[in-house]
């Protein structure tokens, strides 16, 4: 029989084969040989470390989600709610649709606490917040006889020239902390001359004002003006309307011309305005 003839070529290649088997069938033992593995080490410090700071991290979520939901403030004040505008219920932390739902049944007139609490968009929680800081009108009797089926009550007029913490906290929509600031502007100004100068109180808007519309009134006569021959710069200075400038400006030009014989001589300072003027009216004379 004859035997099959194996090439040189041939036979190297099955010899190259074998050591390439060989290889890697040799290699993982030695390099586990080589690089035994390590023991896992478990610290146990370590291990109760991180897990109290997963427990920290889980509580400060649960305070930031506590934090989120106590989104209401306390009145700072006693309040009639029926009085609370958009703006009033929007401070204690409503929205400004829930704010204009409440609208829509204080508007109506509510008389107790129960009748706000039915109101759907008012919460537990808000309620508790509120419900100690609150007072309600009593229903209007009409008074009837001979000649009248209905007699309204008399309006009684505040003038806010003049009036108390304690009188202005009764209109509408003025609680403690209004009631303060507009007698300390009343103090700046020297007096109002019209009901439009409330506007330039902070965050006191259109809304607030035509609630007050025919319960306030103003005494022009109680206005404090300065005399614009004699003032000092100083005291032009101290009233809001007027700045440094224009106050040095005032007094350089009355050098100038000796004496003001007419408020509108004041036009030719570069720093006052037509406006301007025409707001400094009501305080200055010669």
């Amino acid at each position: 029989m004859i035997k099959p003839k194996i090439s040189k070529r041939n036979q190297r290649g099955v010899i190259v084969l074998l050591c390439l088997l060989t290889c890697i069938i040799i290699a993982p033992r030695f390099y586990r040989w080589v690089f035994p593995k390590e023991a896992i080490r478990v610290d146990v410090k370590e291990l109760e470390l991180a897990v109290a700071n997963i427990e920290q991290k889980q509580r400060s979520s649960k305070q930031q989600k506590s934090s989120r939901k106590s989104k209401y403030s306390v009145p700072s004040s006693k309040f009639n709610p029926n009085e609370y505008l958009v703006s009033d219920w929007m401070a204690l932390g409503l929205s400004e649709k829930q704010a204009n739902v409440i609208l829509k049944f204080t508007t109506r007139g509510i008389y107790s606490n129960e009748q706000l609490k039915q109101i759907f968009v008012i919460d537990d929680t808000f309620f508790e917040l509120i419900k100690d800081s609150t007072y309600y009108p009593t229903k209007t009797a009409f008074v009837k006889d001979d000649y009248k089926s209905k007699e309204k009550a008399e309006v009684v007029m505040v003038d806010i020239n003049t009036a108390s913490v304690e009188e202005l906290v009764k209109l509408p929509g003025i609680g403690e902390f209004y009631a303060k600031k507009i007698i300390e502007y009343r103090e700046k100004l020297g007096g109002y001359h019209t009901a439009e100068q409330l506007l330039e109180l902070w965050k006191f808007d259109q809304e607030k004002l035509d609630k007050l519309n025919g319960k306030i009134s103003i005494k022009s006569t109680d206005v404090v003006k300065l005399n614009v021959n004699t003032a000092t710069a100083e005291e032009f200075a101290k009233h809001p309307y007027i700045s440094w400038n224009v106050a040095n400006s005032i007094v350089k030009m009355r050098a100038k011309f000796e004496k003001y014989t007419d408020l509108n001589q004041l036009l030719q300072s570069e720093l006052i305005s037509k406006e301007l003027l025409a707001k400094l009216r009501p305080y200055l004379f010669l």
